[in-house]
């Protein structure tokens, strides 16, 4: 699966660390009156991972992959990211993930950290610069 990123959204806080990578940049929406058919077809291509901490010592974090394509979805363990300053490949259940993505200094620099922190003990990160 190949993603042409335009955003990159990185959510790092006591609860855990997101990642998404969107094809197309969020627009709100406001209109509610949408039938579940209408909503589900209007989900533009993405990719989100995610590390959820454990609430003490004694729970586990909880690592989480997610596409637009539902079937992909699941726990997240056994993984491989590999970074590059254009683009980043995560290979999950033998299927490779490919994100382009156009990043500033600043930004590629605060994507590698939060990668960093979503491979933590589940998976392994390269980087290649």
């Amino acid at each position: 699966m190949k993603l042409e990123c335009k955003e990159i959204s990185i959510s790092d806080d006591e609860f855990g660390c997101t990642i998404e990578f969107l094809q197309e940049k969020e627009e709100f929406d406001g209109n509610i009156k949408k039938s579940a058919k209408e909503i589900l077809a209007s989900i533009k291509p993405y990719i989100l991972l995610q590390r959820t901490y454990g609430e003490d010592e004694f729970e586990e974090d909880y690592y989480y992959f997610e596409t637009h394509d539902f079937d992909k979805a699941g726990e997240l363990k056994d993984f491989t990211i590999n970074i590059y300053r254009k683009k980043i490949l995560i290979t999950r259940n033998n299927e490779i993930f490919e994100i382009a993505i156009n990043s500033n200094n600043i930004e590629f620099e605060n994507l590698k950290r939060a990668l960093g922190r979503i491979a933590n003990k589940e998976g392994q990160l390269q980087i290649y610069e």
